[in-house]
């Protein structure tokens, strides 16, 4: 059975099956016989006779000249011979699907079956050369001779077809490395995205609910303002509900969200509520995650006036730097002992959103000054503003 880790899916199509192979395979047999071709016409090398006697040296080019033609048909056999035996192992590999076996069971495997292909491939080389002689090309070699010549044309072929399939598998575990971290990426992009739309749907109810408390509040002592009040409930849930729709949106289409939620809360609190709003020169533009701010606003309302008996206050403020977009919220509550696991939802959920599409260029921070509870979030915008509509 084929030792395969089980948590790698393989596709069904092995790799390195088609065009790379083709490539490969015309290369490879390509170069050999460039190298055949420019040894063959051009000779032995003039250093070979340099010990010999003229005569001696003569005799070896006219020996070599003679057996040229021999020498051209037969590594044109082996050129052939070779093709037909890789793609033998191709097909092999493939059938069998070897590019799934273990690297100890698979070198037994591709050794055997190239001794096996260049056994072949010698007997039909010295059989062509038997068959030649006779036709009055080339000499025949018998006896001891043949036996040298099949062992050696044996060696050659397998040296070639051991190169040949070291550059094969080599090949094949790239394709396969390389096909394998595309999948991984893909995985941890869809996991990323999943988070990210869960996260979106579950801040959805937490804007609804407490929208809905600031609602019945109202139906009964002013109908008007319950009327107003569900035009900014509808900003509201609209934005909230069509949230995981984008990545980023202009920060002007959160300040529409931001200032329809603070108008809910304005009429639930009344002059309990101070509110200030600061939007610096460019920053209507800059990009920003959707609820972002609506998060940061209304966590600021939930923890600052309505944590306490009393007026209090929020101010938000957003300003635009050659380090991004920096959105700053203030109220007047005070932060608690192990405020980190009290913050519910939202905040948690604004941390994790800002590290998954950010990493560690986003910043949040919250801290306790001398008028109250500040927040603030530090976003880039370099890499985003190729982004903007």
């Amino acid at each position: 059975m084929n030792e395969v880790p089980h948590n790698i899916s393989f596709s069904s199509t092995p790799p390195f099956a088609g065009r790379g192979y083709r490539l490969m395979q015309t290369g490879f047999w390509s170069l050999f016989a460039l190298t055949v071709a420019v040894t063959l016409l051009s000779g032995p090398p003039s250093i070979a006779f340099k010990d010999d006697s003229s005569a001696t040296a003569e005799a070896l080019r006219t020996a070599f000249a003679a057996l040229q033609p021999v020498m051209w048909i037969q590594n044109a056999a082996m050129i052939l011979c070779g093709i037909l035996a890789t793609h033998g192992l191709h097909l092999l590999s493939l059938r069998h699907r070897w590019d799934l076996r273990p690297l100890r069971r698979l070198v037994p495997m591709v050794v055997l079956s190239c001794a096996g292909f260049a056994v072949g491939i010698s007997v039909l080389i010295n059989t062509l050369r038997w068959f030649l002689a006779g036709q009055g090309v080339g000499e025949a070699v018998a006896g001891r001779g043949l036996v040298i010549e099949l062992i050696s044309t044996g060696a050659v072929s397998l040296f070639l077809l051991g190169t040949w399939a070291a550059l094969y598998y080599a090949c094949q575990a790239f394709t396969r490395l390389h096909q394998i971290e595309v999948s991984s990426l893909r995985h941890a992009a869809a996991i990323k995205e999943a988070r990210l739309q869960t996260i979106a749907t579950q801040l959805n109810p937490h804007f609804l609910f407490n929208s809905l408390n600031t609602l019945r509040a109202l139906i009964d002592e002013n109908p008007q303002q319950a009327r107003d009040a569900v035009t900014q409930l509808s900003l509201v849930l609209r934005a909230s509900l069509t949230s995981s729709d984008c990545k980023f949106i202009p920060l002007r289409d959160e300040l529409s969200t931001v200032n329809a939620l603070l108008d809910l809360e304005l009429v639930r609190y009344g002059d309990r509520l101070q509110v200030e709003r600061h939007v610096g020169f460019g920053c209507e533009k800059a990009l920003i995650p959707p609820l972002l701010l609506v998060t940061l606003v209304e966590n600021a309302v939930k923890h600052g006036v309505a944590a306490k008996l009393g007026p209090g206050f929020l101010r938000y403020e957003a300003t635009l730097g050659p380090a991004g977009l920096c959105l700053r919220v203030q109220n007047s509550g005070s932060l608690v002992e192990n405020w980190q696991g009290k913050g519910g939802i939202g905040l948690a959920h604004t941390r994790e959103r800002l590290a998954l599409l950010f990493g560690s260029a986003a910043t949040m921070s919250i801290s306790q000054n001398a008028e109250g509870v500040e927040a603030i979030v530090s976003l880039p915008q370099q890499a985003l503003t190729k982004q903007q509509p």
